[in-house]
């Protein structure tokens, strides 16, 4: 059997993200940092060492109110259901209301309306028979004068 030679990159198995890492951590390794302080001068006694250090401080951003609330949606979805029934149960009865209310006002607006139109009616009626009665009055004159024009024609013709 013969023995295949190996080349220097295929021997470790590594994918190429692996590699990039063990790059940065053999880099990592020739980066020397401060590791203490220097030693505080104790003859002086306003110094102290943590005036000295720089304070980096990472400012931190609050959660927004809409992920807060998607986060409580979560954790509490038992809530969150019940309490959009409620929701929906009292839009529901304020449409109702609102609903109700403006049929209500359209209803006497029609009441309203087909009464004065009775009263107009009404009116109208007490004109047209005073009119009746006037002309059931020239009628009956008439008819009378008629009824002596005939008997005077009867009369002259001698029948």
């Amino acid at each position: 059997m013969k023995a295949t030679k190996v080349n220097r990159y295929g021997h470790a198995g590594k994918n190429p993200g692996e590699k990039e890492a063990y790059r940065q951590f053999l880099a990592s390794k020739f980066y020397l940092d401060k590791t203490e302080n220097d030693p505080v001068d104790t003859s002086k006694t306003d110094e102290s060492s943590f005036e000295d250090e720089e304070i980096n401080r990472v400012k931190v951003q609050k959660k927004s109110t809409w992920l807060k609330i998607k986060d409580f949606m979560h954790n509490n979805w038992v809530i969150t259901i019940g309490g959009g029934f409620i929701v929906a149960a009292v839009v529901a009865a304020v449409g109702g209301y609102i609903t109700l209310n403006s049929k209500q006002a359209v209803q006497e607006e029609r009441i309203i309306t087909i009464q004065k139109t009775l009263g107009d009616l009404q009116e109208e009626n007490k004109r047209d028979f005073g009119n009746y009665n006037a002309i059931r009055e020239g009628l009956n004159v008439f008819r009378a004068e008629v009824a002596k024009d005939l008997e005077f024609v009867k009369g002259a013709l001698g029948l």
